[in-house]
């Protein structure tokens, strides 16, 4: 049976999808929008920050090329160096002088500044002059060639511009220092520009610590500043070494995965340098962000949901339970009970299409009772006009059978045909309309046995009960014709030996009955049933049963088939 849902479901289902699907779509837009405003809103913060960060980070390396200027802005320094780059002597004292001038000047701008490690005035082999952190246990590393360095030898073709190096370690002490960066400067001569020496200025990263230390977002993050060769300077959070790598050979990817993440990454160049800023975003926490706007925007839809569903069904409800009486009335009325009647609960135009239900059942109970019985009688009326059909045709048949009995001289066999003729002539007129299948049997026995009279051995029948057929009813003489026509189109032609078969075989509607002979057989036009008898049959049996079927083969030389498919459940409905 075809699931049916109920008034009440359609009318939620109908609200839900007349709901649910523009208020989806209204709260994903709105979510949608909110998140990419918001994403802009961190990219415009993010735009500030790098802003600022670029400011802050130039002007500190501004301020670290002013450093480099340091022997320009002393005339008597930038000489006294000059003189030491081409190896000028000097007096004792001069020379002590002139190198406490200079120590003084250089000592105070690195001790006064925390991130420089270390200042280095040279030129070709030589070291003119160092000032360094540590110096307790630090030592230059000794005839070591500073021309042959590439720092030195840009420095020298930079022509006087400051020169930015990335990180690297310092070969040059003793023992070595951490990795640092560097800015190198070539000093030279304002007139001819001759390179005298260059000086190079050594540069942790703890400045970076200070100029970062404000900055922060409201996801995890990481900054990270790289050199034009995207090694990392700085990163304002320890980087492991499978990370560092990571960043330093992926650096057009917009997202990065990370051993604590995926980040997503902006990059922004500083202004004036070859060195980038990247800031890393946790794309977690970005997609949990945004996460949680969709979640708000689902969450206030299914508010709104529950709060017109329970609205819904406090309107509903009486309007649901009206309909559903009057369905129960519809059920009732189908099932033959017109005894159920509608009760007034909603107080609406329910309760006037309740009354004109309830006016409806009644007049439809009378027209039934009154339909029904004036169909019955049509039906009994058609039935016996049926059987008054048959039954003067098979005595027509049958007296011609002792016509022929008495033109071959048999009188004996006539008398006793006479005598089996009256029994079943009782049979005709005294059984009621319906009768049990196992009669009708019997009396194509006697019929068949009346016929083999007159045919002798030509005709042989065989009557086969496999299916009990005392509680099986049909109408009388349903059978009889179709022997009868086996015996007028199948043995009668023929000179030899027929048989006609009759069995019963159980199906799942009820029972199959066949009656077959290998007589002469028939040309069938269109495959209905020849003569008026069997078309008598094939009424008689559609208004008896009407789910009941009537078949027909028929082969010339082969013999007649005939199946009738009985549905003994709709038998015992039509029994009166």
């Amino acid at each position: 049976m075809k699931f049916k849902r109920s008034f009440s479901v359609h009318l939620l289902i109908s609200f839900l999808f007349s709901t649910l699907i523009p208020f989806m779509l209204i709260a994903y837009v709105v979510a949608h929008i909110y998140a990419r405003e918001y994403s802009r809103d961190v990219r415009s913060l993010l735009d500030t920050t790098a802003s600022s960060l670029d400011s802050n980070i130039a002007t500190y390396l501004k301020e670290l090329e002013q450093v480099t200027m340091q022997p320009y802005y002393n005339n008597e320094l930038y000489n006294y160096l000059r003189g030491l780059s081409r190896d000028q002597d000097y007096a004792l004292m001069e020379r002590l002088n002139l190198q406490r001038n200079l120590d003084s000047n250089m000592s105070f701008v690195r001790y006064t500044r925390e991130d420089i490690n270390g200042i280095f005035i040279v030129t070709g082999d030589r070291c003119l002059y160092y000032t360094i952190t540590g110096t307790d246990h630090k030592t230059l590393s000794p005839a070591f060639d500073y021309g042959e360095q590439s720092w030195y030898q840009e420095a020298v073709k930079a022509d006087g511009r400051c020169l930015l190096i990335g990180p690297h370690v310092p070969d040059y002490i003793i023992p070595r220092d951490t990795s640092v960066i560097s800015l190198a400067r070539s000093i030279v001569v304002l007139e001819s520009r001759e390179p005298l020496y260059v000086i190079k200025i050594d540069v942790n990263t703890r400045i970076f610590d200070r100029l970062f230390q404000n900055f922060t977002f409201h996801v995890d993050s990481k900054i990270i500043i790289k050199d034009e060769n995207q090694r990392i300077i700085y990163a304002n959070r320890p980087l492991s070494d499978e990370d560092r790598e990571t960043l330093e050979n992926t650096p057009g990817a917009a997202s990065v995965s990370l051993a604590d993440g995926s980040f997503q990454r902006y990059t922004y160049p500083i202004t004036g340098y070859p060195w980038d800023i990247t800031i890393l975003l946790s794309n977690q926490e970005l997609n949990s962000r945004t996460g949680i706007i969709y979640l708000t925007a689902l969450l206030l839809y299914l508010a709104g949901v529950v709060m017109a569903m329970a609205s819904f069904r406090l309107s509903s409800k009486k309007m649901v339970a009206s309909i559903n009486s009057m369905r129960g009335i519809f059920y009732a009325i189908q099932n033959e009970d017109f005894s159920r009647k509608y009760t007034y609960v909603s107080d609406t135009e329910l309760d006037d299409l309740g009354d004109s239900l309830n006016a409806m059942s009644e007049e439809l109970q009378n027209r039934i009772q009154k339909e029904y019985v004036m169909a019955i009688r049509q039906k009994d009326t058609e039935f016996k006009a049926l059987q008054a059909q048959i039954q003067p045709h098979f005595l027509f048949n049958t007296l011609n059978n002792f016509v022929a009995l008495n033109q071959v001289g048999d009188r004996d066999a006539l008398e006793n045909a006479l005598f089996e003729l009256s029994g079943m002539l009782r049979y005709i007129l005294k059984a009621p309309a319906l009768i049990p299948l196992s009669m009708e049997l019997s009396f194509v026995e006697d019929y068949c046995s009346l016929q083999k009279l007159r045919f002798s051995d030509r005709l042989n029948y065989v009557v086969d009960r496999r299916v009990p057929a005392e509680g099986i009813m049909i109408p009388k003489l349903l059978l009889q014709p179709i022997v009868e026509n086996s015996i007028l189109h199948g043995v009668e032609p023929c000179n030899r030996a027929c048989t006609i078969r009759i069995s019963l075989s159980p199906a799942a509607h009820g029972v199959t009955i066949v009656i077959e002979d290998d007589g002469a057989g028939c040309e069938l036009p269109e495959g209905e049933a020849p003569g008026i008898g069997l078309a008598n049959v094939r009424e008689r049996l559609a208004s008896f049963s009407p789910r009941s079927s009537f078949s027909m083969e028929s082969c010339p030389g082969e013999g007649t088939r005939t199946v009738i498919e009985l549905y003994i459940e709709v038998m015992e409905e039509t029994i009166p």
